[in-house]
């Protein structure tokens, strides 16, 4: 219809079209009524087969009818033949494959025809390829057919290798096609796993998809689906687990993970020794989740001053790292791992980022504004020296801020994000309890768990809002909390924690939100 000009009808052709569509609604209704006074009586037959299909020709969207129809052939397999069973299976894959040509994106439609094929004993899968290939001509963009193709390639798994060349048929024929960018990259893990670095893609292939992706994004740089592929592609390293800071006092144990990881992976991999002997307890998410990057472990052991402390962590190919733990108080033990945010990549990949990030350069002369190539351009900085390039991304960040108002709140997150990740680099070379951060206007706190060991944290003149508060659950051993001069307007959310000070001074904030946090927090000094 793009590009036909709107005709004004007439009012004898508006008469005529409302009496037609009428006439059509007294036929569905009656229809309906049909349906509903058969299911009452649990008469599930040819009829109900035959009229529920009539409506769903006119409308496939009603998944009731698909669930009754269902309902009435695992009826029919317990008292038909096979050969009759086949023909009503078929005759069930006619009526969606015509309801699709109306709708190619009706969810009930797809997901009864997977049904039938799951129930049947005789799918014929190859089949099914081909009319995903017959679909995908007709539109390489819809997504319904793309998963539906996943669905069948996982029960006659085809040759991976076809596939993938599929996609990059798919591609090059329009670069602007999420559903093919996404299916790639599943396909590409199994097929050039780099085995020996451990990392997820073989050079050889990282590079190409890198070189691919580049000649799509030039092709049309306002497009956003090669720019996220690329951006996935950028993300794809080999990322290792590591304790990135262990705190052991009188009362409890914490222990800071770089990823999420599971309650059972703390205790299967991560043993805490003190004097030699393992402490034994009951690990808690300090988030409440089946997965956390912070683990608390409350204890009944004596912990006084001058403790051999350590913490044994097994690695991949169980490999033991050992990290001992260092009396920074009396009775506070404080252990941490050297930090790196630096995605780790091979020369031969750093070499053709290096070339991509040059050519976004040249992109930027042409188009000085263009926001997904001024993106791209800091995360191609970020990937190969984001301590080097710190203040360039940064400005790269903040250029984006007052360009695309619209997006800002994400940029916001990404530059605290990477500020936060420059900053704690550097705070870690300091063996303190006592830390400020030194980022400008932060809109976030992410990698808030680095932070679980300190006892005085000062987060003042930034652009903290309200959302943060619950994850301050994080700063487990935090005494005296600085989050003044920022703009919190409200207080809820706010954890509870064993806090001697709080400064919120100079905040928007109600008065009666902090009187409602005195009575939670009854011991804690709380500035206002």
């Amino acid at each position: 219809m793009h590009g036909r000009l709107k005709v004004r009808t007439s009012e004898e052709e508006k008469v005529k079209k409302e009496k037609e569509r009428q006439e059509k609604l007294k036929v569905f209704k009656h229809a309906m009524n049909v349906i509903q006074n058969k299911r009452k009586k649990c008469e599930l037959d040819t009829e109900q087969l035959d009229v529920t299909g009539q409506v769903l020709t006119k409308n496939p969207d009603i998944y009731t009818l698909w669930n009754i129809r269902r309902e009435i052939l695992i009826v029919f397999r317990s008292n038909l033949s096979v050969m009759e069973m086949t023909k009503l299976y078929d005759a069930e894959l006619s009526l969606t494959e015509y309801c699709l040509k109306i709708n190619p994106k009706s969810y009930c439609a797809w997901h009864q025809r997977e049904w039938v094929l799951m129930t049947r004993s005789d799918p014929d899968w190859q089949k099914e390829l081909a009319l995903c290939n017959t679909y995908l001509k007709l539109d390489e963009r819809n997504f319904h057919t793309w998963d539906y193709r996943r669905f069948v390639v996982s029960q006659c798994k085809p040759d991976l290798q076809e596939e993938f060349n599929y996609t990059t048929e798919k591609l090059h024929d329009n670069f602007s096609n999420y559903s093919a960018w996404h299916y790639r990259s599943k396909m590409l893990l199994h097929l050039f796993p780099d085995k020996k670095g451990g990392r997820p893609i073989q050079d050889s292939h990282y590079k190409q998809e890198l070189k691919m992706v580049l000649s799509a994004a030039f092709t049309d740089p306002d497009d956003t689906s090669a720019w996220f592929y690329q951006r996935w592609l950028l993300g794809a390293v080999k990322n290792i687990t590591q304790i990135v800071v262990c705190t052991v006092t009188p009362s409890k144990v914490t222990i800071a993970i770089n990823n999420s990881v599971s309650k059972s992976y703390i205790k299967e991999k991560i043993k805490v020794i003190i004097n030699n002997h393992e402490v034994i307890g009951e690990w808690k998410s300090c988030l409440g989740n089946e997965y956390d990057d912070l683990w608390v472990l409350n204890h009944d052991q004596s912990i006084r001053n001058h403790l051999d402390i350590k913490v044994k962590h097994i690695l991949v190919d169980n490999e033991m790292e050992v990290m001992r733990l260092s009396e920074l108080k009396p009775a506070i033990y404080v252990g941490r791992n050297k930090i790196s945010f630096q995605n780790k990549y091979s020369s031969t990949v750093l070499d053709e980022l290096n070339e991509q990030l040059d050519a976004c350069r040249q992109l930027l002369e042409l188009e000085p504004d263009n926001r997904w190539t001024l993106l791209t351009t800091a995360f191609f900085l970020h990937c190969v020296d984001a301590k080097a390039y710190h203040k360039e991304i940064i400005d790269i960040i903040s250029t984006l801020i007052n360009i695309d108002e619209q997006r800002a709140g994400y940029y916001s997150d990404l530059k605290s994000k990477w500020c936060m990740e420059d900053n704690i680099q550097e705070n870690y070379a300091n063996l303190s309890l006592d830390y400020k951060v030194e980022c400008k206007k932060l809109s976030s706190l992410p990698h808030l768990q680095y932070y679980s060991f300190c006892e005085a944290l000062d987060l003042s003149n930034q652009n903290l809002t309200s959302r943060v508060l619950p994850g301050l659950i994080k700063l487990q051993h935090c005494k005296k909390l600085n989050l003044s001069n920022n703009k919190l307007t409200s207080l809820q959310g706010f954890p509870y924690l064993t806090l001697e000070e709080l400064n919120i001074t100079d905040n928007p904030l109600i008065e009666n939100h902090v009187e409602q946090l005195r009575k939670k927090l009854k011991n804690t000094k709380i500035f206002f």
